[in-house]
C-alpha cells in the first residue's frame, strides 16, 4: 500500500480499474485513502454512472462501468499532462514490454506444467524459471524509481513482486495464484496501470 493521499475521484476510479471488482475497504486501501471518504466517492461515482455496486460469489463490491473507464482515462491523461511525465512513462513501458513477454511465457509454462500434474503446484520450480521471476522483479525495482519520480502512485509494485518471489520459495503457488497477491496478479495490475496511464490498449 502507498502512503495516505488526499481522497480523489481519480484514485478511486483507478483503484477499481486495477482491482477489477473490490469492496469499499479494498478500493480505499489500494491508494491509502480514508475508507469513509472513499465510500462517499464511490457512492458519488455510482450516482454519475461511473461505478456499479453488485454481488459476486457472495461478496458485495464495486466495479467500473464503461463510462467510468472513460472518465478514469480522462483523469489519468490530465494527471500525466500536469506532471509532464509522458516521456518517462513511455520509456518505462518500452523497457517493460520485453520483461512482460518473459513473465507471461514463464507463467504459461508453470500453469501448463501444473495442469499436467492435476493443477497442483508440486515439486517447486526449476532454477531458470525462478531466475526469470527474480530478474523481472529486480528490473522492475529500477523502473519503479523512474516512475515514482513523476507519479508517486506507482510506488509499491516492486516490493509486492519481491515478496511474491520470496513466498514462492516455499509455496510455488505465489507465482501464479489468483487468490492472493501473487507475482502474476501484481504484474498484470502493473501492466494495466501502465497502459491506462498512457491511454493505450492492452
Amino acid at each position: 500500500m502507498t502512503s495516505p493521499q488526499q481522497p480523489s475521484m481519480m484514485l478511486t476510479l483507478h483503484a477499481m480499474r486495477l482491482l477489477g471488482f473490490a469492496d469499499t475497504e479494498s478500493v480505499a486501501e489500494r491508494f491509502g485513502q480514508d475508507p469513509h471518504h472513499a465510500e462517499r466517492l464511490l457512492i458519488d461515482a455510482g450516482a454519475k454512472g461511473w461505478a456499479l455496486r453488485s454481488s459476486f460469489g457472495g461478496t458485495r463490491g464495486w466495479s467500473l462501468t464503461v463510462a467510468g473507464r472513460t472518465e478514469n482515462e480522462r483523469l489519468l491523461a490530465a494527471e500525466l499532462d500536469s506532471t509532464g511525465g509522458y516521456a518517462v512513462v513511455t520509456a518505462v513501458h518500452a523497457k517493460f514490454a520485453p520483461l512482460n513477454a518473459d513473465v507471461v511465457a514463464a507463467c504459461s509454462k508453470l500453469q501448463l506444467h501444473w495442469l499436467a500434474d492435476g493443477d497442483q503446484p508440486n515439486g517447486g520450480i526449476d532454477e531458470q524459471t525462478h531466475q526469470t521471476f527474480a530478474q523481472a522483479a529486480a528490473s522492475l525495482s529500477d523502473l519503479e524509481v523512474r516512475l515514482t519520480a513523476v507519479l508517486s502512485r506507482f510506488g509499491g509494485y516492486a516490493k509486492r513482486l519481491e515478496q511474491a518471489v520470496a513466498n514462492a520459495a516455499t509455496e510455488p503457488a505465489w507465482l501464479t495464484a489468483t487468490d492472493r497477491d501473487s507475482f502474476h496478479r501484481v504484474w498484470f495490475e502493473l501492466h494495466e496501470d501502465l497502459i491506462a496511464t498512457l491511454g493505450i490498449p492492452r
